[in-house]
């Protein structure tokens, strides 16, 4: 009699997993294989040792499907006693390798689970069955199972830190985020050199668990790896303007314009938002003039709006009037001569402040009766009392103004009862 009885260990191989495969993961199946393994359970009895050693032949030379249909035969006849049980679960592990080299790695992890059911086998054995039936419910798409398996192994022993990426791609998978982002965190915290794809999962964990400086980080470590993908760079300039550092979003991309990763119009109208949202907007208009110089960029109403806005943010007052003024006439839309107005009539350019808000009142834009006032103190800060006053007795008709021009007709009264003011 043996005390111990060799079996053959399932050994790690590479395959596809079709559940995954829109994310790029293969994925290791664990079964089948000639690397023996001892395995320190109960003695097995001659016929058992006999009978085992002989579907391992059957299984090395390619009868699976008899490997399995024999082996599940004989857990199902195996005995009460330890041994019994024993030489139970061994079989159930052989059907399972063969089950797998079938391609069938639902019945190989089913298989597996009734092995590792049997208290008989050494806990060693039981917890690498544990993570054998994990890959290969993976592997079957039994995706949920598989994430349940692997949070059961980790908490149980030590996975290697592919396994670990393995287990939060699973969670991902099933948008299981914080899950996802206890097993990102394992992982990274063993492995120091992700590759791309692990970082490409790692920052969309971190994306969905509201940790933006955490992926910006992880997307500016893929640029390090690979910065030819524009995608990454888009990606990154998002999360920084996600965390409020619309300065650091417009550097990176500034950054990938300068190495011609980032190009074309739409990359260029990018680049010039980013830049006002950070701060530069004198930067982003002095770009946009040259596009619209050079042609880069075409030559349209929208286009020719963004770069007033941008020398308006940059407080260039004479190039922000022009360039409003030059839209206001081009267009001739009611809006666009209230933006020329209102920027004219806070810098105090009364002259073009009168004008945008006459223009924008005659081409029917909104509350006439708000443009009335703006367009009478313009008239009153240039001196020009009568015009002024006009203006104030139309807006008085409106309700949303009548007051105001009420108090504004007063104070043109109260003038001129001043001998030094003119009217």
């Amino acid at each position: 009699m043996f005390r111990h009885y060799r079996v053959r260990h399932l050994r790690c191989r590479q395959g596809p997993l079709k559940a995954l495969m829109a994310m790029g993961v293969g994925l290791a199946m664990l079964l089948g294989g000639e690397q023996r393994a001892l395995a320190a359970g109960p003695a097995l009895s001659q016929q058992s040792i006999d009978r085992l050693q002989g579907l391992e032949r059957e299984l090395s030379v390619g009868h699976y499907q008899q490997v399995v249909d024999t082996a599940r035969s004989r857990a199902a006849s195996a005995g009460s006693g330890q041994g019994d049980q024993w030489a139970r679960a061994l079989y159930l592990q052989l059907a399972a390798s063969a089950a797998q080299r079938l391609d069938q790695p639902g019945r190989a992890a089913d298989l597996l689970y009734q092995a590792r059911t049997i208290d008989t086998a050494p806990l060693a054995q039981r917890l690498q069955w544990l993570e054998q039936e994990a890959r290969l419910r993976v592997r079957a798409g039994q995706l949920e199972q598989a994430a349940a398996l692997f949070d059961r192994w980790q908490g149980q022993t030590t996975p290697a830190v592919e396994d670990l990426w393995l287990g939060a791609r699973i969670h991902a998978r099933l948008q299981q985020w914080d899950e996802a982002l206890r097993w990102i965190s394992l992982a990274r915290e063993r492995d120091s050199t992700p590759d791309s794809d692990q970082l490409a999962l790692a920052a969309s964990v971190y994306q969905q668990t509201g940790q933006f400086e955490a992926a910006s980080s992880v997307v500016e470590a893929q640029l390090d790896q690979d910065d030819s993908d524009p995608a990454r760079w888009q990606q990154a300039a998002a999360l920084y303007q996600r965390i409020g550092q619309p300065g650091r979003a417009a550097a990176l991309w500034e950054a990938g314009w300068q190495r011609g990763i980032l190009k074309g119009e739409e990359a260029l109208l990018t680049r010039a938002k980013l830049h006002m949202a950070g701060d530069t907007p004198a930067r982003a208009a002095e770009m946009l003039s040259q596009a619209l110089e050079n042609g880069e960029l075409k030559d349209s109403d929208a286009h020719r709006r963004l770069l007033a806005r941008a020398w308006a943010q940059a407080r260039d007052h004479q190039k922000a009037l022009q360039a409003w003024q030059a839209v206001a006439e081009r267009t001739d839309e009611a809006h666009d001569w209230y933006m020329l107005g209102d920027l004219a009539y806070g810098w105090g350019i009364w002259e073009q402040a009168e004008q945008g808000f006459a223009r924008a009142r005659a081409r029917g834009g909104d509350n006439p009766g708000q443009l009335l006032l703006m367009e009478g103190v313009a008239a009153y800060e240039q001196g020009r009392l009568d015009q002024a006053e006009e203006v104030f007795r139309q807006a008085r008709a409106f309700g949303d103004s009548a007051d105001q021009a009420g108090q504004w007709l007063a104070l043109i009264d109260n003038d001129r009862m001043q001998p030094d003011r003119p009217s």
